[in-house]
């Protein structure tokens, strides 16, 4: 009878790490300057189809962000002072995905954000 009674946790740890593998995957990535890591870039996590802002995450020292997402469609945004604000779009999570991002400073970017030139 007392075994009897253990079979619900593990079955229940089952239940829960399968259903994490089946359903949930990683979308994590690097942001990078050429192929310099960058900290501290905000980088935001959105639904593609709806267009709604999921989370957001800062990268660690080594430029690394990582979110944990269902399958789906997302697009990724990334924001830091003094940088171009760049997307990944389309990015289609089955299972887990790892992506780079380079993003580059304002002065030299053609988005039309440029610093603007003091030498004239």
């Amino acid at each position: 009878m007392r075994l009897l009674g253990l079979y619900p946790f593990p079955l229940f740890l089952l239940l829960v790490c399968w259903h994490g593998t089946l359903f949930g995957a990683t979308l994590s990535g690097v942001i990078q300057e050429v192929s310099e890591a960058l900290s501290d870039v905000e980088v935001m996590l959105v639904n593609a189809q709806s267009g709604v802002v999921l989370n957001r995450a800062y990268t660690d020292k080594a430029g690394e962000f990582s979110f944990t997402v269902d399958r789906g469609t997302y697009n990724v945004g990334t924001f830091k002072p003094e940088y171009a604000n760049a997307w990944r779009k389309g990015i289609v999570v089955d299972k887990d995905v790892s992506i780079r991002i380079e993003i580059e400073p304002k002065a030299f970017s053609d988005d039309g954000e440029a610093a603007s030139d003091d030498c004239e």
